[in-house]
């Protein structure tokens, strides 16, 4: 789980180079008994060195924590031939309280325990289709901890079942990492916490070839960012892949919206640059100039305008501009026409923003007001 041989073989590298990343990851080990990721760090130690007391070590540390299923499940499978069949029936007589929500983290958790101890996994890759899935496409993804074991799980599914789970929303997860970095706030944009940064290496692990994950990839591995000390070190050491191309995320146009009625956009990649989210839950705004919600402002290639009036004119759409219309209610109606003058209505998503296609021109009027 987690470990498949490209990924083992650079971790195993890693180790021979005594990168930084290695470097740090062997203090930790070394320096941190009372970690709450010890059983984790430990059994991924062993995957690596094969030093049979480190291993030891972790089968005792899952033993005297069964009910942390997910830590528990890696040392069975990265430490399996070490553990004896009573310490595995030790394991599996643990009486652990049921986890009612299927969360991420439940999901995942269950998806651990049942291959590492060869059971199937089919009824909870269902019950993801379900739960999981809507809850990352409605913005659930902006949780790290949430992404984080989101990531966890359809890394496993996909090598047990040979599923990819992302094809439930091809489109969102095509520009999730893109929307997750443009998500993050200034803050978290240059000083990210331990979770936020594992969650970004692990999304690009999932899948490196898309262009969304080039750009996280760019900002997720400079040095700056690398994690060197705490509980994400293990993290750091696992995701981060410095052989893979990054393209600088600063060339990525800054903004990004979801029908689902989520825009995120920002004036510029510096800090204090006007950044802003809009969801179903409201508008959150960074470093923004006073009074910009009842102005037509620009993003990067996206002018966002205010529907103030019962009609307003729709912005040039040439080449690769964008438009938006926001400060609708939500699912208002709209009538607009096309380039051919066909007259028809829209409606707002459930943010009360609305995108025009660009053979949309002319004005567009709230139909309803």
């Amino acid at each position: 789980m987690l470990l498949n041989a490209q990924r083992l073989r650079r971790l195993k590298r890693d180790r021979t180079r005594q990168t930084m990343r290695w470097a740090n990851f062997e203090q930790r080990v070394q320096t941190a008994a009372d970690s709450p990721e010890r059983g984790f760090e430990l059994a991924l130690y062993y995957a690596v060195t094969r030093d049979e007391n480190r291993g030891k070590e972790a089968i005792a540390w899952a033993l005297g924590h069964a009910c942390n299923r997910r830590q528990a499940a890696l040392v069975l499978d990265w430490c399996g031939g070490l553990v004896k069949q009573q310490d595995r029936d030790k394991l599996n007589a643990a009486r652990c309280d049921a986890k009612a929500d299927k969360n991420a983290s439940a999901l995942r958790d269950a998806a651990f325990w049942k291959l590492a101890n060869g059971q199937d996994i089919t009824a909870l890759v269902q019950e993801s289709k379900k739960s999981l899935i809507p809850r990352l496409v409605d913005g659930g993804f902006t949780d790290a901890d949430e992404l984080y074991a989101a990531c966890e799980f359809f890394s496993v599914v996909r090598a047990a079942q040979g599923t990819d789970l992302r094809e439930e929303d091809r489109t969102f997860f095509s520009q999730m990492p893109a929307e997750f970095l443009l998500s993050l706030k200034a803050s978290e944009l240059d000083r990210p916490s331990w979770m936020t940064h594992a969650a970004t290496l692990a999304l690009v692990g999932l899948d490196t070839n898309l262009a969304s994950s080039q750009f996280l990839q760019g900002w997720a591995i400079s040095d700056r960012q690398m994690i060197r000390e705490g509980p994400g070190v293990a993290y750091e050491f696992l995701w981060a892949d410095p052989y893979l191309p990054g393209v600088g995320y600063q060339n990525l146009d800054p903004w990004s919206y979801d029908p689902h009625g989520r825009l995120f956009a920002r004036a510029g990649w510096e800090e204090n640059s006007c950044h802003i989210r809009v969801t179903t839950k409201g508008v959150e705004e960074e470093n923004c100039p006073p009074g910009w919600r009842d102005k037509t402002v620009n993003f990067g290639k996206l002018t966002l305008v205010p529907m103030l009036e019962n009609c307003v004119e729709l912005p040039d759409q040439k080449g690769d501009q964008a438009a938006i219309l926001w400060r609708l209610k939500p699912h208002e109606a709209l009538a607009l026409r096309n380039r051919k003058k066909t007259q028809f209505t829209a409606e707002a998503d459930a943010a009360g923003m609305w995108r025009p296609g660009s053979n949309i021109e002319g004005k567009i009027c709230a139909a309803s007001r």
